[in-house]
């Protein structure tokens, strides 16, 4: 076995398909399926069951812990090279929620290009858990999500906080409560408490992103249903709904206001839900005896960014 070895099998335990593990690899079917029967006759065992939907074996499994680990000792040891060399050259993967990603990413990812162009940026959209996992496995180098500061094997910053909002059409408000429609998301905003909408239908993230489970939290705490009207991973996409009157739903503040406004001609009532509707956003990466330069230059440029925002 060798280095390629090891990113091929990776590749085809993620994909779960050797035609698109071959794509992902840029390589022919032929030259991946060659290295994995190698594999299973240096080791003396099956590793994959050669079926639709493609599955590990036991020992396919047991490979994948060690092949992960070693993927991220290479990609360490890579880096750590590239820092001895003055070499700033390489692939920064970073971790993010989709919605978050837009508001952070695009300038922070234009000024750190500008700064070393001879790195490049891949960005991992996934839900808060997945993207504590992908950092885990080593398939990114860097998350910004809620990661629980002290988690062993991470070094966590907190990068912002955000203050968690209920966006709701004002056309929907007034066909669930008349002429009282103003007085209830006052009402809301005064109690912090969301038990004057329980005739409103609500429009949730999944439950492994913290806003998600937030929200749920917050409807629990009211005593309403839990039964929401739509399920999405997309904060977009449920602002998009909330917009065409179909429910409300929970976003951070700056994303509501980034895409309705917030002036007195909004069609959309964003209702500030207080501190405890408020989320720690921050910055991790795997510990180790050397972090890559480049991860930590593009920690600090985010960090700056959000800072100057902040003022």
């Amino acid at each position: 076995m060798n280095f390629s070895s090891m990113e091929y099998f990776v590749a085809l335990a993620e994909e779960r398909s050797f035609t698109r593990a071959a794509q992902r690899l840029m390589v022919t079917q032929q030259t991946l399926s060659a290295h994995i029967a190698s594999m299973e006759r240096e080791l003396g065992v099956r590793l994959v069951n050669r079926k639709v939907p493609l599955t590990l074996t036991y020992a396919g499994e047991v490979l994948l812990g060690y092949a992960r680990r070693f993927e991220t000792d290479r990609r360490a040891m890579v880096q750590e090279f590239a820092d001895i060399a003055g070499d700033e050259q390489g692939l920064l993967a970073v971790g993010i929620a989709s919605t978050r990603g837009r508001l952070l990413m695009p300038r922070a990812i234009a000024a750190f290009r500008e700064r070393k162009p001879g790195v490049r940026v891949l960005i991992d959209e996934e839900e808060n858990e997945e993207l504590v996992e992908a950092l885990r496995e080593g398939r990114v180098d860097m998350t910004v999500a809620t990661v629980p500061p002290g988690m062993p094997g991470f070094e966590v910053r907190l990068l912002r906080t955000e203050q968690i909002a209920l966006l709701v059409s004002w056309r929907l408000l007034r066909r669930l409560y008349g002429e009282e429609a103003r007085q209830v998301a006052e009402e809301v905003v005064r109690n912090r408490s969301l038990a004057p909408l329980k005739e409103c239908p609500f429009l949730l993230l999944g439950r492994h992103d913290e806003p998600g489970d937030l929200s749920r939290r917050l409807i629990e705490q009211a005593g309403l249903s839990m039964e929401p009207t739509v399920v999405s991973s997309n904060s977009e996409t449920l602002v998009e709904l909330a917009i065409r009157d179909m429910g409300a739903t929970f976003v951070p503040v700056d994303l509501a206001r980034d895409l309705v406004g917030d002036g007195e001609a909004s069609q959309m009532c964003i209702m500030n839900l207080g501190p405890d509707a408020r989320i720690d956003i921050h910055m991790a990466w795997r510990s180790s005896s050397h972090v890559w330069s480049v991860i930590e230059d593009f920690a600090d440029l985010l960090a700056r960014q959000v800072s100057e925002d902040v003022q």
